[in-house]
């Protein structure tokens, strides 16, 4: 049996990720996180699914075009940078998200995503939700809150505002592939707000 490791989220636009290209740029000059993301693999995780049986993989696209058909779009707004774990060595280098005029769209939506997941097998994790864009991973001691902080301010006062604002309009389920750069492959795209001919699968 075929595994295929999965997860679903939302892409930032291309102008928002075409900014974070330059941010990345920007701060990996100054911050010695070890792996940057690459571009073409930002994204908003909403439910990650890991090694998933090609069996479900059906399923698991029907439950995204449900759940995709009934939601709104909503706007997205990059926000300040933040880590997880050891201020002295970070694991990882994300920036936060806010949702002007719709707060708590993103926790709305991985709500809604859940209940036809389950019921098309899959295993979601139980750890709370936290909407956030990864940037780097690995970071060492000159990689602290401050230096974060520094580095994300001498590249944020370069740009205008509404570079690092969205529309959110629909959900995407990724493949990963380990050890490839991009590593993340698109394999459906599901609008939202429409029916079956809006879905847009590869």
């Amino acid at each position: 049996m075929n595994n295929l490791r999965l997860f679903i989220g939302i892409s930032p636009s291309n102008a928002v990720a075409e900014a974070l290209r330059e941010a990345i740029d920007r701060m990996a000059a100054r911050l010695p996180f070890r792996k940057w993301t690459h571009p073409d693999d930002l994204h908003v995780t909403l439910h990650f699914l890991g090694d998933t049986p090609e069996t479900r993989l059906e399923a698991i696209k029907e439950a995204l075009l449900q759940t995709a058909t009934s939601a709104a779009p909503f706007t997205l707004s990059l926000t300040a940078p933040g880590t997880f774990g050891p201020p002295s060595a970070p694991r990882v280098l994300w920036l936060g998200l806010a949702e002007p005029g719709n707060p708590g769209a993103l926790a709305r939506l991985h709500q809604a995503l859940a209940p036809g997941l389950q019921a098309a097998g899959c295993t979601l994790e139980d750890r709370p939700f936290r909407a956030h864009v990864t940037l780097a991973r690995q970071g060492g001691p000159e990689c602290g809150r401050e230096a974060v902080q520094a580095a994300w301010e001498e590249y944020r006062t370069r740009i205008s505002a509404d570079l690092l604002e969205w529309t959110a309009d629909r959900v995407t389920l990724f493949r990963s592939h380990l050890g490839r750069r991009p590593s993340y492959e698109r394999i459906g795209q599901y609008p939202f707000g429409h029916g079956p001919s809006g879905a847009a699968h590869s």
